[in-house]
């Protein structure tokens, strides 16, 4: 646009400075010539009113170029102030984007902070998972530990409840008279011996009914006997037997009818319910009173 107004004021100014040179000359050309310039004064005249009329031409053109400039600058002018609106617009929106932005790197981060913190609650929840599963461990090996105490404790108190069944059970020992009516005599078989007189029965495990003892407990007991009979010219035969096998017999034979005895004893092992008893043969015999001649002992010497 200012060149336009430039160019504009040169013209001009070159149309002023080309009529004021042609006035000069055709005033020296005048005076110089006189005649000679009346004759040719039409010719001049006709080339100078030409020029002027291009330079009217030119500058109605130019001012056409001017309003055709003035017109776009108005249009340039326009377009810049809505460039500057959008350019206005898009500062705005770049300081909004660069404000977001501030708040999107601080929720960033913000969220970097909390996954920070969300690692480290890993972190802790991982340890006292680990820490939960060595507690579940030892957990286990305490209770299998517990348990194997519990069963010891168990087999312990069944041990203290059989030791206390035992040792109340170990107080076993019984000494029995035969009788107190004199002869007793087999038959034509052999006679279970039947000592009636109970003289003591500790633990009843002997029977003044049947003549049996019956072990209570497992273990070694002693057993003894001591008969007698009045013996002329006859013999006095006594056995004794375990769970119906003989484990001893003794005789005697005298012919002065004086008393004889006959006496001896066995440590013997026992089950829990053998028995033990005594017999005479067939015709076999033995003799008793109040004192308690013909006796038969035993007790437990300790338990198995």
């Amino acid at each position: 646009m200012r060149a336009a107004i430039s160019l504009l004021v040169l013209l001009f100014s070159m149309c002023g400075a080309q009529t004021r040179s042609t006035q000069t000359e055709v005033q020296t050309e005048s005076q110089s010539t006189g005649a000679a310039a009346a004759a040719a004064e039409v010719s001049p005249q006709l080339d100078v009113s030409a020029e002027l009329k291009e330079l009217r031409d030119m500058v109605v053109e130019l001012r056409v170029t001017l309003r055709y400039t003035q017109d776009e600058l108005i249009v340039m002018k326009a377009e810049n102030s809505d460039v500057k609106e959008r350019l206005v617009v898009s500062e705005t929106r770049l300081a909004a984007g660069e404000a977001e932005v501030m708040n999107l790197r601080k929720e960033t981060a913000a969220q970097s902070a909390d996954l920070r913190s969300m690692q480290a609650l890993k972190d802790r929840l991982a340890a006292s998972e680990t820490g939960i599963e060595d507690m579940k461990v030892e957990n286990a090996a305490q209770e299998a530990e517990l348990t194997a105490v519990k069963t010891r404790l168990a087999a312990t108190e069944t041990e203290v409840d059989n030791l206390g069944k035992i040792t109340e059970n170990s107080k076993v020992a019984f000494s029995a008279g035969l009788t107190d009516s004199g002869f007793i005599e087999a038959g034509d078989t052999e006679l279970n011996l039947v000592f009636s007189r109970i003289i003591t029965n500790a633990g009843e495990a002997y029977s003044s009914t049947t003549g049996f003892f019956t072990a209570p407990v497992r273990g070694v007991y002693y057993f003894r006997f001591t008969v007698m009979d009045l013996l002329a010219s006859r013999y006095m035969a006594i056995r004794m037997f375990k769970n119906g096998q003989q484990l001893m017999g003794l005789h005697e034979y005298n012919t002065d009818g004086y008393a004889s005895y006959l006496s001896s004893g066995l440590t013997v092992q026992l089950e829990v319910g053998d028995k033990v008893n005594l017999k005479i043969p067939a015709g076999s015999r033995l003799y008793d009173n109040v004192n308690n001649h013909s006796t038969f002992s035993g007790f437990l010497l300790f338990p198995l």
